[in-house]
């Protein structure tokens, strides 16, 4: 029963690929398969830490709520919906007034942007740093690594949550200054094209930084080379990236429809909505640096965290007989004759403090006869009794000559699938 209770402690802290009945060949074939056994075996683990990471974003979702309260307090300050007529003067004109409203109110909400991003990123450092363990299978112990990726990459990622807030906020308020615009000036596509232009340079951004992110936590790079690289990948793989972000994106985006769907996006963002959106884009990630980046570092580790199938003669299965050949080592040297040490048979020449040549010589001799009397030895008494394997021992070494039998048989049948 103890056994059982700390075999499950060790999974549940660790993780199965931690566990004593875990095998690296039960990990999944591909990245899809990869995110799909995470999330089912490592649900507890998600919740968590997306706990932890949402505790860090309450900043920013006061921010959001003070913004929607501030356009509310404008909204009612302006006579939208003053009655004209007896008392009133005559109506003036109201274009651009919701637009001019919107801009005053980005300008005051989103300039405290860069101070909840700031304290956004101590919870993307640990979070983004936690799943990257996740992804590559390793043991993950939630609070421990958590605590651990914010002391080894907040500095960065508090860097890019700064550039993004500063991106982020003169897009935006190039977008709701093109609104006003188009709503009170002649010159309306032209705004137009630049708010369009603004729109898909805002959404630009918005990919590199998140490349930014899962490259912080997985190379050590400079902001530069992470900003570079970054800029490259999204060039590269707009249209993967577009999609994968937009599928990670799911809980967020149900906040945005009301009735259920709200109530839904809710419930998933308090459960696991960042782990979940944190595990897509890791993954996705790490798909994309084995494709373009692994390859070209020496040493690095490509496919971390998937199962590579291997064929009969490979490498994999030459490293399976070694081990089986190691596991059955002892077996060998106890059936290998060992003469009892003696002192007064052969002995060791001992170099004086001050040796020649001929003392060396001497030296090596000794060290050839004492070689050539344990051979002797070992050929005199290897058909003794008591040297001979015993019968658990053959049994062991038929077992293993099994094992890597149908390993192989396993291995071919894999291929031919």
């Amino acid at each position: 029963m103890a056994k059982k209770r700390g075999a499950f402690l060790n999974k549940f802290f660790l993780g199965k690929e931690k566990s004593e009945d875990y095998a690296r060949n039960t990990l999944p074939t591909n990245r899809w398969e990869l995110f799909w056994d995470i999330l089912k075996n490592n649900f507890g683990k998600l919740v968590l830490l997306n706990l932890l990471v949402l505790l860090f974003f309450v900043p920013l979702v006061l921010l959001i709520i003070f913004r929607i309260g501030l356009m509310g307090n404008y909204a009612s300050i302006f006579p939208f919906s003053q009655s004209f007529g007896v008392g009133y003067g005559a109506p003036f004109s109201m274009a651009g007034y919701t637009e001019s409203i919107n801009f005053s109110v980005n300008a005051i909400s989103f300039f405290f942007l860069p101070v909840v991003g700031a304290i956004a990123a101590v919870g993307l450092s640990g979070g983004a740093y936690c799943m990257r363990n996740m992804v590559w299978t390793e043991g993950v112990f939630v609070a421990n690594d958590f605590w651990r990726g914010i002391k080894l990459n907040y500095k960065k990622i508090l860097l890019i949550c700064l550039f993004f807030s500063f991106v982020f906020y003169i897009f935006v308020l190039s977008v709701s200054y093109c609104n006003q615009a188009i709503a009170i000036n002649n010159l309306k596509v032209l705004f137009i094209i630049l708010k369009i232009i603004a729109i898909i340079f805002l959404i630009f951004f918005s990919i590199v930084a998140l490349h930014m992110i899962t490259l912080t936590v997985t190379y050590e790079l400079s902001f530069y080379n992470l900003f570079k690289n970054s800029v490259i990948l999204t060039i590269g793989l707009i249209v993967l990236d577009v999609f994968f972000i937009t599928l990670a994106a799911i809980p967020f985006v149900l906040l945005f429809f009301g009735g259920i769907s709200l109530v839904i996006g809710i419930i998933l963002l308090l459960l696991f909505g960042f782990s979940y959106c944190l595990l897509i884009l890791t993954d996705y990630s790490q798909y994309v640096f084995d494709q373009f980046i692994n390859p070209r570092i020496e040493g690095a580790q490509t496919k971390r965290g998937i199962y590579e199938k291997v064929v009969k003669n490979n490498k994999a299965l030459e490293q399976y007989k070694n081990q089986s050949f190691l596991r059955n080592i002892s077996s060998k040297y106890a059936s290998t004759p060992i003469k009892p040490i003696t002192d007064d048979e052969i002995t060791i020449e001992e170099l004086p403090t001050s040796f020649s040549r001929d003392d060396l010589i001497k030296l090596n001799e000794s060290k050839n006869r004492l070689y050539e009397d344990n051979q002797k030895y070992i050929e005199e008494h290897q058909n003794d009794e008591r040297y001979q394997l015993s019968t658990n021992d053959k049994e062991k070494k038929e077992k293993t000559q099994k094992e890597i039998e149908k390993a192989i048989r396993e291995l071919e049948k894999r291929d031919k699938k």
